[in-house]
């Protein structure tokens, strides 16, 4: 499976959140590390639901990367974002 084909099994958050844990523990079996993902993307997946967060950093599983990627692509604030990453830099 690639990761475009999880887009139609879950195209947006809500659905992610619904999911039996199980299941996509199964489809992103060859990812390696399946239950911690699995149990982070419906984590985060809630959080972003939820109306307490106000910058994407205080969600589950955000780190630098996809902070960056996130004001880079999402915000439009690339002028104010200084990646590590060399293709967010690119």
């Amino acid at each position: 499976m690639h990761y475009w084909e999880l887009f139609t099994l879950w195209p947006n958050v809500k659905a992610a959140t619904k999911v039996d844990s199980e299941e996509m523990k199964k489809i992103i079996q060859t990812l390696g590390l399946q239950k911690k993902r699995a149990m982070m993307i419906q984590r985060f997946s809630q959080e972003y639901l939820g109306e307490e967060w106000t910058h994407v950093t205080q969600l589950h599983g955000v780190g630098k990367y996809a902070a960056d990627a996130y004001a880079i692509f999402c915000t439009g604030k690339w002028e104010q974002v200084r990646p590590t990453d060399h293709m967010l830099k690119y």
